[in-house]
């Protein structure tokens, strides 16, 4: 098997502390470059900090309207001990009409127009938010539309911004984004029968948007005259139902340009029980820029338990990626051999973790194990960077029932901040936290925020992370309120990911919870 070495997590501010990393190759010993940096807030949502006089957050995906696939609601959450104030704009929207020709590459354009005029944007509403506690804002409450996103200004720092849509596929929570941007990639997407990939592209500025969608799928790469220079007009959201514009595909990862402007683009996926495994509501925003490390710190496969990731390379060289998994307890359950990927440019390759080796016999042992829980590395390890999701499938015999799709985080940090979340007889939360540091134990503290206060949950302390290792933490053992903000803080870099899990039922929501946007890290995959 191939060893682990060490590598650097390289300091946003210039300091370095140390890591893990797979060798980049058997005949060629890594060349020295300088380490990536990571912009807080575009490689993943990121929370200002306290100090900061204003921040801005933009929520695209929903709906708000009687009888919607996935009614939308801000979740707001102050870290803070000192009130902070809201300003929450709702953007109305529509679904684009469909293109006249489905799924082909010649077909006629269409206009991005609503079949119906949408209502005006409503004034701005003004929100208290009390210290350390949560505040929900309905959208359907400010405005009707087909589709509406939220703009959210805040006068200070430390506070997060989620959204959670609710439909009758279920419940998603994710993060929205702290930045508007002119590249979203989306690894992962689903067209087939009884899949809609709906992409919301929401234009906060006053300046229309162009956009141009690059697609592949497993015949290939192919664009379509719809979206080429599909308008995104000023102050709006638009819906497209990408599964018009591609057949139907098991996988297709979208690449979004904007020609003109910036804009924020979420995707809301759903699957309407075709397939008995496939059943459920995605949320999640695409990635805003690629990066040569992503971490996922929760994993298991086993039965009726899928696990796949999925890696996009957007650029145009080819990328030679590893995907690293770490199986909880190595001396007893073994270290696997990385998965080994070349990425051609625009293509993206997908590791199934619950399926044995193609090369494998009915006598040899998967490489992942069934049931052994684990966290996953992926990694560029040619200096291209990529993006990567994971996705995940829990159907009988299991009790949690459903589909969950995250991208991974390029950073580390101390301190993490979840406003979604709840534990109630309906609904579990799990909390998976990574220690990104291979050569200190790291200490982590849970504290929830009610009743402006932060309470320590009973037994969840001080807990110790060995080096490069993980913990899974079911809450509902140590705390039950149906509105549970959280902080997570570690003595050094860390990675938390939350999962909600409807209780005897279907529903299944994963997402990285939101760093504070002090002292983040970024893991680079050769120096060492």
């Amino acid at each position: 098997m191939r060893s682990s070495r060490v590598t650097s997590l390289v300091l946003i501010g210039g300091a370095v502390i140390g890591g893990l990393v797979v060798d980049a190759a058997d005949t060629s010993a890594p060349v020295a470059r300088p380490a990536p940096t990571v912009r807080a807030g575009l490689a993943i949502p990121a929370a200002a900090p306290e100090g900061t006089l204003t921040s801005t957050w933009y929520c695209a995906g929903g709906t708000a309207s009687e009888g919607g696939i996935a009614d939308h609601v801000v979740l707001m959450v102050n870290a803070t001990d000192r009130p902070r104030q809201a300003t929450v704009t709702a953007l109305p929207g529509a679904v684009a009409p469909a293109p006249a020709q489905p799924g082909a590459a010649g077909g006629a354009t269409t206009s991005t127009a609503p079949p119906a005029p949408l209502p005006p944007v409503p004034a701005p509403h003004v929100v208290p938010l009390p210290a350390q506690s949560r505040v929900e804002v309905a959208l359907r409450d400010l405005v009707e539309a087909p589709l509406a996103g939220a703009i959210v200004e805040i006068d200070g720092g430390g506070v997060a911004v989620e959204h959670q849509v609710t439909g009758d596929r279920g419940l998603a929570t994710a993060a929205c984004s702290s930045t508007a941007a002119t590249e979203w990639t989306f690894p992962w997407g689903v067209t087939n029968r009884g899949a809609r990939e709906l992409l919301v592209f929401m234009n906060p500025f006053p300046v229309d948007a162009t956009v141009s969608i690059d697609f592949a799928t497993d015949e290939g790469t192919r664009n379509t005259l719809r979206f080429k220079n599909f308008v995104v007009p000023g102050r709006s959201v638009v819906g497209a139902y990408i599964d018009q514009d591609v057949l139907r595909n098991a996988q297709v990862s979208a690449e979004v340009h904007v020609g003109a402007g910036r804009i924020v683009v979420d995707r809301i996926q759903t699957f309407d029980g075709t397939d008995p495994t496939l059943e459920g509501i995605t949320l999640g925003l695409g990635a805003a820029t690629a990066a040569e490390v992503w971490v996922f710190p929760d994993g298991k496969v086993g039965k009726g338990i899928t696990e796949e990731v999925v890696v996009y390379n957007p650029s145009d060289a080819v990328a030679e990626v590893t995907v690293e998994v770490r199986l909880d307890d190595p001396a007893k359950n073994g270290v696997p051999e990385p998965f080994e990927l070349t990425i051609a440019p625009q293509r993206f390759a997908l590791v199934d973790l619950a399926e044995p080796d193609v090369a494998a016999t009915a006598e040899t042992p998967k490489r992942i194990p069934d049931g052994v829980a684990h966290s996953i590395i992926v990694r560029a390890l040619n200096g291209v960077p990529v993006t990567a999701e994971r996705v995940v499938t829990s159907s009988a015999p299991n009790s949690n029932l459903g589909i969950g799709a995250t991208l991974g985080a390029p950073v580390a940090a101390p301190t993490w901040l979840l406003a979604g979340g709840g534990v109630s007889s309906e609904r579990e939360e799990y909390l998976t936290i990574v220690n990104a540091s291979n050569d200190r134990v790291a200490r982590v503290s849970i504290m929830a925020l009610a009743g402006g206060q932060q309470i320590a949950v009973q037994g969840l302390q001080d807990l110790e992370l060995q080096p490069g290792g993980r913990r899974s933490i079911r809450l509902s053992d140590r705390i039950k309120r149906e509105v549970l903000p959280l902080v997570v803080s570690g003595d050094g870099p860390i990675v938390v990911e939350r999962g909600l899990y409807r209780v005897g039922g279907r529903g299944i929501s994963q997402s990285m919870a939101i760093p504070l946007a002090v002292d983040l890290v970024t893991l680079d995959p050769l120096n060492g």
